[in-house]
Formats: structure tokens, sequence, C-alpha cells
């Protein structure tokens, strides 16, 4: 089975995120880890965003990105993630970020 990587970015009012901010992250991370997910979250917590891997035979890109978001906001909202702006999204075939993580070498 082929695949995907998804990178996602939210971002929002850091005094929105709350004073459980970092714990919420790690529950974020928890609820990606059967994607083999990955979350971060800058220090002035008004940003988060994970990166994850979709199994799939699809070849079409806009239904990959769909799950992808599906996915990302599920596990945010079961995480207690603020509900913010998406403001980056990225999808690459696994063939292609192996040879991305290859050129960065």
């Amino acid at each position: 089975m082929d695949g995907w990587t998804v990178d996602i970015d939210a971002v929002g009012d850091a005094d929105s995120a709350g004073d459980d901010f970092a714990e919420r992250l790690e529950e974020f991370g928890r609820e990606l880890e059967r994607y083999g997910g990955a979350v971060a979250g800058d220090d002035e917590h008004g940003r988060y965003g994970a990166r994850f891997s979709i199994d799939t035979d699809s070849v079409n890109p806009v239904e990959v990105l769909e799950q992808g978001l599906d996915i990302f906001h599920d596990a945010a909202a079961n995480a207690g993630m603020p509900p913010w702006q998406i403001v980056a999204c990225e999808i690459l075939t696994y063939a292609e970020d192996d040879a991305q993580s290859d050129a960065d070498e």
C-alpha cells in the first residue's frame, strides 16, 4: 500500500490557548500515534501543528488532503486543542517525502 505524509499547522490567539496547552498538545500527539504522528507547538502557545501518515491507494490529492484535515481536526478536538485557523497544509507521497529527505541530507 502506498500513502502520503501530511503536515498541517494551525495559528490562533495565544491568550485563548489556556494554561494546560502543553498537556493538551501531548494528548494531541497521542491521538495521532496510530498515524505515526508527531506534533509541535511554539513557546508562546499561539501555534500548533502535526505531521502524520495516511496509508491509502488513493492518488487523488484532494481526497487525501480532505482525509488529512478530518484526521487533524478530530485529533485536535479529542485532545481539547483550540479550534484555530489552519494556515498551512502540505501533502507528499511517501516517495516524494523520501526524495526530499534524501536531498536534505
